[in-house]
């Protein structure tokens, strides 16, 4: 039939003939599902190039070729997806060389297929599709190939050649002090989390940086460069509109900056707690409104929480910790996976399957084999195969991740059905924000109680405040340095933030935002950006802050739905069907709606847009007691920082800052010289 339907079509073409009656085009239609989407994509083509069939017909014939060629080519991609999974799996649970060379070759094999697809995806005119599932099935399909689905050519090699050098350079980085080696895990996050000693916290964040960022420097540019034209074939300004099309909003950035703008007030509250605190343990200048980046307990200053023993507001309060108990009751690390399924299940939610415990990997191997040991979920796109690896260790803190990674399990058997680019979060921070909103029930003190880890529940206003202030230092300090990452990224991308000023415009944002500064003198030619991974890697950072937003709002969604009284840090949200019943019907959606749309149904109606005021609540009672301390408001004053002409950015009070115990010391110093020299001093004051 296509042949005779064909030749019909050509004599039109070229003679001109007299156009086709309306009983041979409705035959043509009747033939039309059985010829193969390369034949309907050419017939189409000869419709589109004469007057025989109106606007209408040839959209519906337009229509029904790009719904049958994405019916192949999604079950085309859930195959090599699940190859790519499954030699991904067994390299990071069996690092050996024939591991990596077969996951490479899974690599290049997906790279290759969505090479070959993004060419045919971009014949279609999809984004003026009259079916809306099948408009929202090519942008995700289009999202989800990213840019590994761009052709090959002198360009683009080198493009991917920077970013794996990048990737290298981040990764393999070094440090040298004291003839002592140091990689960043574990050695430099040991130091942060652990050292109070600020000229030697300084030495190394300086270190750190010369030997990632200023040799990432060189390649970036370039990088910049050549990330713009790899996606100028999909109709975006830049990398930056690229990346951000996931949220499928043009506005997202003046979005996300409304949204800071409402936890600002709370963030400056807890900028100003830890300033001054801090003063007691270094000697910070007392009329700087601005913090050194170095002393917050991280490499980047992006959580602080490390350093919460220093600040810690009642310190006859310890934080709750379950661990003993787990050990005093035996508990095994499977014991922690049975734990939190029955937590998921209590909601109402599908228990997991066989195949989850035969094929997961809880604990170490004690076999010889070397792992990756981060903890992660894993969808094997067979809709059965789901899988944990954790090097569990029984403790209080790997029982939250266990919680964290489950619900990661739980949102693929949900959207499991749902055709494979619809497999995932509505936006790229749902996931995560479910994870984490599971660990904000199961940390509660009554949750605890309630699986018999604590055996006797006190309600202790103390140790509530002890534990928002530690949770704060987590959450609410990371708000602005996520933004202000994905902001410079955006400005870089763009072309508003050239070379020269990588660096200035980085600070200006860090100080802005977050009201940090570096420690020392810092100038065009550093390159601090560049000590970040994600920005090494080119990993988009804007998933984060918005996860952080979504978890206390989804907190709050289900809290709500289960009938809870009280502040919002002590809702548990075990045992309610109601809640369950709500997340489940989010869950398996995946992203085949708009991440507006599954809000506004998953907050029973009351917004379609993210919103902080959930987290807010949650913190609310951080908040008054901040605000009690009475602590003086001080201005950042960034400007004095900032040389917009030199591009230089000054040092936090250089020399001025010391370990109140390094003073101390010197002090004796002084006095032991003192006392070697000309004996004991009249008066001792000074040094004592």
């Amino acid at each position: 039939m296509f042949f005779f339907i064909l030749i019909a079509l050509v004599n039109v073409l070229w003679a001109k003939y007299a156009p086709y009656t309306e009983e041979q085009f409705k035959q043509w239609l009747d033939d039309w599902d059985q010829l193969t989407y390369q034949e309907m994509h050419l017939v189409t083509k000869l419709f589109w190039s004469d007057e025989i069939a109106s606007d209408d017909e040839i959209d519906v014939l337009e229509s029904q070729f790009a719904s049958k060629f994405y019916d192949n080519y999604s079950a085309q991609s859930e195959l090599i997806v699940q190859k790519l999974i499954s030699s991904k799996w067994n390299l990071y649970t069996n690092l050996t060389q024939f591991n990596k060379k077969s996951y490479e070759k899974s690599v290049m094999l997906s790279a290759n297929f969505s090479r070959e697809k993004i060419s045919e995806l971009k014949k279609f005119d999809w984004r003026s599709f009259q079916d809306e599932n099948l408009k929202r099935a090519f942008l995700r399909a289009v999202i989800v190939i990213g840019d590994s689905g761009i052709p090959e050519g002198s360009k683009v090699l080198r493009w991917k050649q920077l970013k794996a050098d990048m990737n290298t350079m981040y990764t393999t980085s070094k440090i040298t002090l004291k003839n002592k080696n140091m990689s960043l895990e574990p050695n430099i996050t040991a130091i942060f989390q652990s050292s109070r000693n600020y000229s030697y916290l300084s030495t190394i964040w300086k270190l750190w940086r010369e030997h990632t960022g200023k040799k990432i420097s060189q390649l970036f540019p370039e990088y910049i460069e050549l990330s713009n034209y790899a996606v100028r074939d999909y109709d975006f300004k830049d990398y930056g509109e690229y990346s951000r099309s996931s949220f499928e909003r043009d506005d997202l950035p003046d979005q996300l900056d409304s949204i800071y703008s409402k936890i600002k007030p709370l963030y400056k509250l807890l900028h100003g707690y830890v300033r001054h605190k801090l003063r007691e343990v270094y000697k910070l200048s007392p009329s700087e409104g601005v913090l050194p980046a170095h002393v917050l307990g991280d490499l980047w200053a992006q959580q602080w929480h490390n350093i919460f023993e220093d600040i810690k507001p009642y310190r006859n309060k310890a934080l709750l910790d379950v661990t003993p108990k787990m050990k005093e009751k035996n508990l095994t690390a499977k014991d922690l996976f049975l734990i939190a399924e029955e937590f998921y299940t209590s909601l109402g939610l599908d228990p997991l399957p066989q195949t989850f415990w035969n094929n997961s990997l809880f604990v170490k191997p004690n076999d010889g084999r070397e792992v990756n040991c981060h903890a992660s979920a894993w969808d094997f796109y067979d809709g059965k195969d789901f899988r944990i690896k954790m090097c569990t260790k029984v403790s209080m803190n790997d029982m939250f991740t266990i919680h964290h990674e489950m619900g990661h399990i739980q949102y693929y058997m949900s959207y499991k059905d749902q055709p494979f680019h619809f497999k995932e979060g509505a936006n790229p921070g749902f996931h995560e924000a479910l994870g984490d909103l599971m660990t904000l029930s199961v940390m509660t003190p009554r949750h605890l109680h309630k699986i018999g880890l604590i055996d006797q529940l006190v309600e202790d206003k103390e140790q509530d405040i002890n534990f928002l202030l530690f949770s704060a230092l987590r959450n609410i300090a990371f708000a602005p340095f996520s933004l202000a990452v994905e902001k410079w990224r955006w400005g870089v991308f763009a072309g508003n933030t050239t070379p020269e000023k990588y660096n200035l415009d980085w600070w200006k944002l860090r100080c802005n935002y977050q009201g940090i500064v570096p420690p020392v003198d810092r100038n065009e030619d550093d390159f601090d950006p560049g000590s970040k991974y994600h920005i090494a890697a080119g990993v988009p950072y804007d998933r984060y802050f918005v996860s952080l937003i979504l978890t206390f709002q989804f907190h709050d969604a289900l809290c709500k739905a289960s009938n809870h009284k009280g502040p919002l840090h002590k809702c548990d949200i075990y045992q309610s069907k109601e809640a369950g019943a709500r997340l489940r019907k989010m869950m398996e959606k995946g992203s085949s709606e708009s991440w507006e749309k599954v809000l506004f149904e998953f907050t029973g109606g009351q917004t379609d847009k993210m919103d902080p005021t959930a987290m807010l609540e949650y913190f609310k009672p951080l908040h008054e007691w901040l605000l009690e301390q009475n602590l003086p408001e001080q201005e950042w004053n960034c400007d004095k920082y900032l040389d917009h002409e030199t591009n230089q950015v000054k040092g936090y009070m250089i020399n001025t800052a010391f370990r109140t115990g390094s003073w101390s010391l010197m002090r004796k110093l002084i006095f032991l010289i003192c006392w070697i020299l000309m004996g004991l001093p009249s008066d001792t004051t000074f040094f004592l």
